[in-house]
């Protein structure tokens, strides 16, 4: 059989005959009280607790005029943001109290959020609130005009999804809810979707995380819906060209520009969307075999440093992400057939159970599939699966550790690429070291957004974005600019079983003021030693000082004779005679205090001399005292 290179290839005469329009839902309805009665109470009791708190919490903190306005006052996100998160997940956990118990009191609560939901003048969130047509930006929602961003796609998805299995409960105490609920799903999103034209639809560039979330979200409520065949052929055919531009984003590696993060608002969205469509055609089209849908898998496994940390370029937090789903990450291997990703998925499962999420709304689904499946990490074995060493030659990112799936002893990431991908930071030839899972060199990742995170004029101003705090070098004081054409060129990595490395020319990656005629990094895993080695070799046009920059966590001690001890590690410089100097970074924001904790440290070493051509090293090993193999 031919593969097709295409998912809008899979909408054949047959898998269009084969939709099932009206026929969906997310669970078995309310009243099939045997149907939920397998939940166990563990389960219970951690849904009944965080739906009690959002009860509270949402009705405390409403998501008001003045919130709203406080965005455009301020360019801050956060106040209407957790309000709105608040009533969502309201409505959300409402839903599954209410199926787990059948209490009327959860429908009398579910029916009020229901409603408050609808009444809300947009489900768009202010920062995203600009009409497709032209841009603009009005200050105050349009009467009866949403606009078709995240969260109005996430808030329809969950309110479809509750209404097919909740909806005939509420429309017995509340008759007409159900007509009012399906109002507002067709006109906030199946309407602007089937007739608007957005940035996220990928016509003019390729598109991120958006495209597949939205989509996924868009053909759940098309699917809950929508009874017309026809109309709902139309859904899937503008769903599969759409996920076809993200998909054609991706290499063959599978691997996420935006980071594993947003991996799980990206390839599990796009898992999502796919696994709805092959239900709702019984099975007829299969979108799991169009490349690279089956690699992209195994992303998330591979980025990860230990069951708690993770590789975190791009606008990622080193910390494992709240939106992770070891339950759809298991499901994503079984389907594609990739049992590493599945026992890893099991593994992870076993530490990480089930807890509703900060952002219930948006993984309602992921949600609401674990919560039925209480025995799913029994469906196989389990295992830690994090690779000895993996290179994509897509993103140029390489990982490499002392051990498959061990998180003892040394791992290493190192990247070259671009710096013009999604969530973009100028950190070409950038490294993160840990040493048995406790971070030594990190990427201090992004703090909350606010306007000035995404407007490209004030994002480079951010010093979480810039290359002078990453660890990188810094050639004559002179940053890495955004764009494609700041890169680095002949990427290679190799492992040998003894020594895993990337190398690459950094020099493209600066202005042309810098002069850089080569600026030739080499980041290694020695496994034999037990130790890192990063290598900077440059030759400028004409004389420079060559400094470099450490970012840690753990506040660097100078040992002298060019040594440094950084947490449980050793740090060796050459030459010895590095002037370094120790910036403490005091943290006040929210999201990098939740990762980091109170500071962390930059640390720049700096040569006495400038010169034209020049080769500098650092080598990390174990400290004394760490415990463990020594060098």
């Amino acid at each position: 059989m031919t593969v097709p290179s295409r998912l809008s290839d899979l909408l054949t005469p047959p898998v269009l005959a084969a939709l099932r329009p009206g026929a969906w839902r997310a669970a078995p309805p309310v009243a099939d009280r045997a149907a939920w009665e397998h939940v166990p109470a563990a389960h219970r009791g951690r849904v009944l607790e965080a739906a009690e708190a959002w009860q509270r919490d949402s009705r405390e903190t409403p998501p008001s005029l003045e919130l709203w306005n406080h965005y455009h006052r301020t360019g801050e996100r956060l106040p209407y943001d957790t309000a709105q998160r608040l009533l969502l997940n309201a409505t959300a956990s409402a839903a599954l109290a209410l199926a787990l118990t059948g209490e009327d009191r959860w429908r009398r609560d579910l029916a009020d959020d229901v409603w408050r939901l609808c009444e809300l003048s947009a489900w768009c969130l202010p920062s995203h609130y600009a009409l497709p047509e032209d841009g603009s930006r009005p200050p105050l929602p349009q009467p009866g005009r949403d606009v078709l961003d995240l969260a109005c796609g996430y808030a329809g998805g969950m309110l479809a999804a509750v209404d097919s299995f909740a909806g005939e409960a509420l429309e017995e105490e509340y008759p007409g809810i159900r007509a009012r609920m399906h109002h507002e799903i067709r006109t906030r999103v199946l309407r602007p979707w089937r007739e608007e034209v957005y940035f996220w639809h990928g016509i003019e560039e390729t598109p991120n995380n958006w495209a597949p979330w939205i989509v996924s979200n868009a053909l759940l409520c098309a699917a809950a819906l929508e009874e017309d065949p026809a109309v709902l052929a139309e859904d899937s055919r503008r769903a599969l060209a759409i996920l076809d531009r993200f998909r054609a984003g991706y290499a063959a590696d599978g691997s996420c520009d935006e980071g594993a993060t947003y991996w799980w608002w990206a390839g599990a969205t796009l898992f999502e969307a796919l696994d709805l469509l092959e239900e709702i055609t019984d099975g007829a089209l299969d979108g799991f075999v169009v490349e690279p849908v089956a690699a992209m898998a195994a992303f998330p496994m591979r980025m990860q440093i230990s069951a708690d940390s993770q590789v975190n370029y791009s606008d990622g937090a080193a910390s494992l992400p709240p939106n992770a789903s070891w339950h759809l990450l298991a499901r994503f291997g079984e389907r594609v057939q990739d049992e590493a990703v599945a026992a890893h998925a099991r593994w992870m499962g076993g530490l990480h159970p089930l807890r509703l999420p900060e952002q219930l709304a948006p993984q309602f689904l992921r949600t609401l599939h674990e919560l039925r499946d209480p025995a799913w990490r029994e469906a196989g074995p389990e295992a830690p699966g994090m690779p000895r060493s993996w290179y994509a030659p897509g993103t140029e990112i390489a990982v490499m550790r002392e051990e498959e799936g061990e998180v003892r002893g040394w791992f290493l990431a190192a990247k070259g690429g671009h710096n013009d991908v999604s969530h973009n930071h100028d950190d070409v030839g950038g490294v993160i070291a840990s040493l048995d899972g406790l971070p030594v060199l990190i990427d201090a990742g992004v703090g909350d957004y606010r306007r000035e995170t995404f407007l490209p004029e004030t994002r480079y101003t951010i010093w979480t974005m810039r290359s002078s705090f990453h660890s990188c070098p810094l050639p004559g004081e002179l940053e890495q600019p955004p764009g494609i054409g700041f890169r680095a060129a002949g990427t290679v990595f190799s492992d040998d079983g003894d020594r895993a490395a990337l190398s690459a020319d950094l020099a493209g990656a600066y202005p042309e003021e810098a002069g850089l005629r080569r600026c030739d990094r080499t980041a290694t895993l020695d496994r034999r030693c037990r130790e890192v080695r990063i290598e900077d070799d440059w030759e400028a046009a004409s004389p420079l000082v060559m400094e470099q920059v450490l970012m840690t966590l753990d506040r660097p001690e100078p040992l002298g004779e060019g040594r440094l001890r950084i947490g449980p590690a050793e740090l060796r410089l050459d030459p010895p005679d590095l002037a370094v100097r120790i910036e403490e970074i005091p943290l006040t924001d929210v999201r990098l205090r939740g990762t980091w904790g109170e500071r962390v440290h930059r640390t720049v070493l700096t040569p006495g001399t400038a010169t034209a051509r020049g080769r500098s090293s650092f080598v990390l090993r174990r400290g004394p005292g760490a415990g463990g193999a020594t060098a």
